[in-house]
């Protein structure tokens, strides 16, 4: 690649305002802990992965004075609002009372053509969220449902604030100076790019009409800039005589 993410990308710690926060990402490890603990308990086998994966990109991010944050806050960020999303979702239509339904078969019988009907009953529960008769996984998986959205919330802030704030410190890759030649052939380096008001040369500026034309350039290894100048003051010389105008 052309540009690698190292160039693009701050090295070394992030600025102070992130490292401030680092026990709000302490705090967050460890609620994403024990989801993921609740979670496995809560026989929800899915859900612990998700929460698994989140708790190791945290840790990561985390370790050796937080340098890796500006690698992985965006990213994160936009785990951390997928999983929110997909999480909240369930916990809005079943706070109110988690609603379980049961199908048991009832009677079968046969008609005068010899085809059999079976009937099913379709039995539909509301439950409370939180309800001790049901058992301990049943109110663990309700725990587990209220404290993921707010592991993930909490992550999006801290991920998108940490992002803002390195991107904010982070000087642009190309300044106007780059930008406008990005070759680093600045304002005062026109002697050695050759870049001249008259327009795009290889000497070192516009020359004047009695100086005469530019020198060849022989091949190989030739250092431009005032070297050339010279050059052509030894070998043209400007004309001093006088001036005859040819008849018809």
């Amino acid at each position: 690649m052309l540009l690698s993410p190292e160039l693009l990308m701050p090295m070394g710690p992030p600025p102070q305002a992130v490292l401030d926060q680092r026990w709000l990402w302490q705090l967050l490890i460890f609620i994403l802990g024990i989801t993921f603990g609740l979670r496995l308990v809560g026989l929800d086998i899915a859900g612990a992965l998700l929460s698994g994966l989140m708790l190791c990109f945290a840790v990561v991010m985390t370790r050796d004075g937080m340098q890796e944050m500006a690698k992985y806050s965006l990213v994160y960020a936009v785990l951390s609002g997928l999983n929110f999303f997909f999480d909240i979702l369930p916990l809005i239509t079943e706070l109110g009372g988690r609603v379980t339904r049961t199908t048991e078969p009832g009677r079968t019988a046969t008609d005068g053509d010899g085809i059999r009907q079976t009937s099913y009953t379709l039995t539909t529960k509301t439950i409370p969220f939180f309800d001790g008769p049901q058992g301990l996984i049943y109110n663990v998986q309700s725990l587990a449902m209220i404290m993921s959205p707010v592991c993930m919330a909490l992550g999006v802030y801290l991920a998108i604030t940490a992002h803002n704030e390195i991107q904010r410190h982070t000087e642009p890759f190309w300044n106007n100076g780059d930008m406008e030649n990005p070759f680093g052939a600045g304002p005062g380096r026109n002697a050695g790019m050759g870049v001249g008001q008259g327009g795009l040369g290889l000497g070192d500026g516009p020359r004047s009409r009695g100086q005469g034309p530019m020198p060849p350039r022989p091949m190989g290894g030739t250092t431009f800039g005032a070297a050339d100048s010279s050059l052509g003051r030894e070998t043209f010389e400007r004309f001093t005589g006088q001036g005859h105008k040819l008849g018809d």
